[in-house]
């Protein structure tokens, strides 16, 4: 009797094993990256315990460490940065950064003590997307999709873009900067500094 309970225990144990492993492999290195990232900004937007000041710097600093910047700041100026001077490219760098984290912060600071559901992930060329819920329980139950442009290169893992309920942050982006170069002759100058202007 007690070798038949030993070897059904085993049997529940490994079962157990088994199904933990399968979880595992079900979820890619890129939709961990996205749960632990998007949970930890939205903690960190949410926290009441701290200063703006510092809640801007710990935020600043895990978008800083989740994003290819330079990726994204060449793609949103399109053709403009190859004709643009080392210096022009070195103000509009800095200028780009604040910008875009202020961006990032603006859409997820109307989020928090909500949980990120991650619902999968589809790998689309050299990118992977991965599609998740903002969700918040309660009498007025709010579900926001995002959907994550990753990148991993040889486990260097970068987020892309952004897209809220279809809306792409990088196209939309690219759009209003193409749009203010066209109706200002192409003046990058103008555009650093108007970028410049709403970062302070």
């Amino acid at each position: 009797m007690q070798s038949y309970i030993k070897k059904s225990i085993s049997a529940i144990a490994s079962i157990f094993i088994l199904i933990q492993i399968s979880y595992a492999s079900n979820h890619s290195s890129e939709e961990e990256f996205v749960k632990t990232f998007s949970d930890k900004a939205i903690s960190i937007l949410g926290n009441t315990e701290i200063s703006e000041q510092e809640k801007s710097e710990k935020f600043t600093s895990i978008v800083m460490s989740a994003i290819d910047l330079n990726l994204i700041s060449k793609f949103v100026l399109s053709k403009t940065w190859k004709n643009a001077t080392d210096d022009q490219k070195e103000r509009y760098l800095k200028a780009f950064k604040t910008y875009f984290v202020n961006s990032y912060a603006n859409k997820l600071n109307q989020y928090s003590g909500e949980k990120v559901k991650i619902i999968g992930s589809e790998v689309k060329g050299k990118y992977t997307i991965v599609e998740s819920n903002i969700i918040r329980e309660g009498t007025d139950t709010l579900q926001i999709n995002l959907k994550w442009r990753i990148l991993n290169r040889d486990g260097d893992i970068k987020i892309i873009d952004l897209n809220i309920e279809g809306i792409s942050l990088i196209i939309a982006q690219r759009e209003e900067f193409q749009s203010f170069l066209a109706n200002n002759n192409s003046d990058l100058d103008q555009l650093i500094t108007k970028l410049e202007n709403i970062n302070n």
